[in-house]
């Protein structure tokens, strides 16, 4: 049985299958390098000898503790794989999403809609070498593992019009938001947008939906108690175009500044050093990046403004993927934006891998698209070893969100 569908070139498969390879070394390559901060921390000793089955987890950037289910996640693995050091965890980590990339690729090449599988497969391969999506698919963090379960409700969603599909939707799209609360507006995006466009024949099973989310939502319940009647953090109401700007910095490969610092960030973009001199090779592919994603999103909305009569019909979704991607984009944009919440880099990691898709869709209505495509994945896959290379020479970024690696941490010791 042929694994992609006839309609798939030779060219695309080893394009594919090249980014896959790279994704998967970028993930596990030195290991030694991981973050090791107080997040990290916490999470592995939740993990050891006492394990840790909170209903309340860590607290989150927004002055509320997560769900419980952040720690759990890591607390089942550990007597499963014999996870008994900070390594061993990480690896585990790097694996479930060299995992989820590999079924990134399963899925585009045998249940994408034949109208959008070119948007897909350069998803496909944008994806794992993204340099934000490498950067966080290699911590010990609830959201780092997020992927994972992404794919698994999307898998659920497509097949929403079956009992088991709309099942595995319901029950995974619940624990989206306990491992992360960030879940909780993408899964809420997602079942909002597909009640108010799904039209026969791709009726939801809502009834095996509602089930399968009632079954694994009941954590939910103590934890809401424990945080209505406990302290909670300050918060900050914020009402902009955050959620916006931050997709737009993913797809083009700039969410790597937050972890590297500003003045660490200004530094990489001076890299490679020869002679002790600044190349700026690294700035001129992150600039290239960025030109070719702005060129992209342009001229896809210049086509797109002829067509405002449709728009109603447009940001509904005209297939499953227009649906899923809008729903993310606008769904989930708007959720976050309402609740006035600060957005963060990694809160867009729920919606793997549908940043990428929406990139891929805007510049494949342009007749230079697939070349544009192919320019952000070069800058993106050199991007992403670059940024592996910075921070194995220096040992993290001091002073920065990254920190010092837990390799230079434990050095002597």
């Amino acid at each position: 049985m042929r694994l992609a569908p006839s309609g798939v070139s030779r060219n695309v498969t080893l394009l594919l299958l090249t980014s896959l390879l790279l994704g998967i070394l970028y993930r596990n390559v030195w290991i030694g390098d991981m973050e090791w901060k107080g997040d990290q921390w916490t999470l592995f000793q939740g993990t050891q000898s006492s394990p840790s089955w909170p209903w309340v987890g860590m607290q989150s950037s927004v002055g509320l503790p997560n769900p419980g289910m952040s720690q759990w996640v890591f607390t089942a693995m550990a007597p499963l794989f014999g996870l008994y050091e900070p390594l061993a965890l990480e690896r585990a980590v790097m694996l479930m999403n060299s995992l989820a990339i590999t079924l990134l690729v399963l899925f585009v090449l045998r249940l994408a809609e034949d109208q959008d599988r070119p948007a897909w497969l350069w998803a496909a391969a944008l994806a794992p070498v993204n340099p934000g999506a490498v950067q966080l698919q290699r911590v010990i963090w609830a959201q780092s593992v997020l992927p994972l379960f992404s794919l698994t409700t999307l898998f659920g969603w497509w097949n929403r019009h079956t009992r088991w599909g709309a099942f595995v939707w319901g029950a995974v799209g619940a624990c989206l938001g306990q491992i992360h609360m960030s879940g909780f507006f993408f899964a809420g995006a997602l079942a909002l947008w597909t009640a108010r466009f799904d039209r026969p024949p791709q009726v939801p099973r809502w009834r095996w939906w509602f089930l399968g989310s009632a079954i694994a939502a009941w954590p939910v319940i103590p934890w809401a108690a424990a945080v209505l009647g406990g302290p909670r953090g300050p918060q900050h109401y914020h009402l902009g175009l955050q959620f916006w700007s931050r997709w737009l910095g993913d797809v083009a490969g700039l969410e790597t500044e937050r972890s590297l610092g500003r003045a660490g960030f200004i530094a990489w973009l001076g890299e490679p050093l020869w002679s002790g001199h600044r190349t700026f090779v690294v700035g001129t592919l992150m600039l290239g990046s960025i030109v070719l994603a702005v060129v992209a999103i342009i001229g896809a909305a210049r086509r797109l403004w002829p067509r405002r009569r449709e728009w109603r019909e447009l940001v509904g979704g005209t297939t499953s993927t227009g649906r899923v991607q809008n729903a993310a984009f606008l769904g989930f944009g708007l959720l976050v934006t309402l609740a006035g919440l600060r957005v963060y880099p990694h809160y867009l990691i729920v919606a793997f891998p549908l940043t990428y898709l929406w990139l891929a869709r805007a510049a494949l209505q342009l007749p230079q698209g697939r070349r544009l495509l192919g320019g952000i994945w070069v800058a993106h896959a050199l991007l992403a070893a670059a940024f592996l290379v910075h921070i194995h020479v220096n040992g993290g970024s001091p002073g920065a969100d990254y920190g010092v690696t837990h390799l230079h941490q434990t050095a002597g010791h």
